[in-house]
């Protein structure tokens, strides 16, 4: 049976529409109601209806909005309009959208039913015929590689019973080695798949925030085993359409790691390799070399050797494997990238010079001259994208307080067209401009919260949102936390996190 969601700002409307049929018989399932686009969108999410009933005109979220979203996120969702208006420019918005069903209010049950009824069949006779995946590990792994279409991810994890839905997922790679540990693992309860000599584990969570506590307890974990076990993190991703993208940087992360691991030094040292292991994320370095620029090398040393800065009693040695990690893997990068040996030629003396660092400033140093000529290089050679991309960036630093900005006028601004801009961003960045918008906006929200006493809805409209309600639930979405609890936190870790 089909699943139905109603999404109508006007209660009677909801009760009438949820009471008045009796939709087991007619073969549908009512599986829940919002009043508004932004009340709907996590409960589509999760719930996953085949059909969503909307109106148009609605406080916070309209109508008309949240059938685009559901168009771009969630393809396979039909969806039905039901307006008050009987205005043109609604109508052909809606068929801009490719809404199924656009009905001017009002409705009778009976004809909603005969609606459902005909949306149904249309369904039915187009549906795709999908190859079927007999078991849940086979569905895993057919996800990490990319295979599946949105609709096509949705149909095989209802067959397995298996629930998929989540706000956020990351897949660890883990070498094959995991009998004393395999209860202990079972515990944060990932989809687990076996490949070649690893497993493949892929986490989810519907807060960043407990994900990330998950991802720190199984780094714990696994570095606590004797010896560390080899593994590789991908990044976090908030489609389950993109776990793969999260499982391409796991396997990267798990090269590197081997090829560090197979280093001699490191048989000696091993509560020096666990320490490093459990206090920084390399992935943050190859993920600088691919496309960080110069004017951003000082935050990132920063940041990325922010642990050692914080370290009290900091040991040379601790220092030298620090640095001596931070060289294997940039060695390792240029290995497998298209450098030209003028860039390994300047990085070889560096290395050589590695065991003349004593201090945290010599460190610095050292980190600039060996990370500065491959983003020169990166910069001369990037790819034929490379303008593009900045000019789209540039737009979106400029506009971003914006809330008219649109895919359309980026484009319009680049002079492309929307469509292959997209695309052309996704394929180079791994996340499409919408995401880099909204993360843009989180980030100078979070600036503001931490330098002004503005209200919430002040920053709301300050970083490109007319709605409040809606800035907050993404951003607690993104974050974990209330913007009251963000400066909260802030405060608090302000004092522990300034260098010397």
């Amino acid at each position: 049976m089909k699943k139905v969601f109603l999404v109508d700002d006007e209660a009677v409307i909801r009760r009438g529409i949820a009471q008045k049929i009796d939709w087991e018989k007619e073969g549908f399932i009512y599986c829940g109601d919002a009043s508004d686009g932004e009340m709907a969108l996590p409960l589509i999410e999760r719930h996953q209806p085949d059909i969503v009933i909307t109106d148009i005109k609605m406080p916070f979220m309209d109508g008309l909005t949240l059938a685009r979203i559901l168009k771009e996120t969630l393809p396979h969702v039909k969806i039905i309009i039901l307006s008050g208006h009987d205005e043109f420019e609604y109508a052909r918005q809606a068929i801009r959208i490719q809404v199924e069903e656009y009905c001017l209010k009002p409705v009778s049950s009976k004809d909603l039913v005969s609606i459902l009824r005909k949306v149904r069949m249309e369904m039915e006779t187009t549906r795709n015929v999908f190859k079927k995946i007999e078991t849940k590990e086979e569905l895993y792994e057919q996800l990490c590689k990319g295979s599946l279409s949105t609709e096509e991810i949705i149909h095989q994890a209802k067959n397995l019973h298996v629930d998929l839905m989540a706000s956020y997922y990351s897949v660890l790679v883990v070498e094959k080695n995991l009998e004393l540990l395999e209860q202990k693992i079972a515990s944060y309860q990932p989809l687990r798949f076996s490949k070649e000599t690893k497993w493949v584990l892929i986490l989810k969570h519907d807060i960043e925030q407990k994900l990330l506590e998950e991802i720190a307890a199984m780094k714990q974990l696994l570095t606590s085993h004797h010896p560390p076990l080899l593994f590789g993190l991908g990044s976090i991703e908030t489609r389950n359409e993109h776990i793969t993208i999260s499982y391409e940087n796991a396997l990267e992360a798990y090269s590197y790691s081997r090829a560090i691991q197979s280093y001699p030094f490191l048989q000696d040292h091993q509560d020096v390799h666990r320490e490093l292991m459990q206090s920084f994320d390399r992935r943050k370095l190859i993920h600088f070399l691919k496309f960080g620029q110069q004017s951003q090398l000082d935050t990132f040393i920063r940041s990325y050797a922010s642990f050692i800065y914080q370290k009290r009693d900091l040991s040379n040695i601790f220092l030298y494997y620090f640095l001596l990690d931070f060289t294997i893997t940039l060695r390792h990068y240029l290995e497998e990238s298209d450098y030209d040996k003028k860039c390994k030629d300047i990085i070889e003396p560096l290395e050589n010079s590695l065991h003349q660092v004593r201090t945290k400033s010599e460190m610095i140093d050292f980190m600039k001259k060996m990370l500065q000529p491959l983003l020169i290089h990166h910069e001369q050679q990037f790819s034929k994208y490379g303008k593009l991309i900045q000019q789209v960036k540039q737009v979106i630093a400029a506009r971003y307080h914006d809330s008219s900005l649109s895919l359309k006028e980026i484009a319009n601004e680049v002079n492309i067209s929307a469509s292959y801009l997209s695309n052309i961003y996704s394929k180079e960045m791994g996340q499409t401009i919408s995401e880099y918008l909204t993360n843009t906006r989180m980030e100078q929200a979070k600036v503001l919260l931490q330098t002004t006493n503005d209200k919430t809805y002040e920053i709301a409209y300050k970083v490109g949102f007319n709605d409040s309600h809606y800035f907050c639930h993404t951003f607690k979405k993104m974050t974990g936390m209330t913007t009251k609890e963000y400066k909260n936190h802030v405060a608090e870790t302000l004092s522990e996190t300034s260098f010397t």
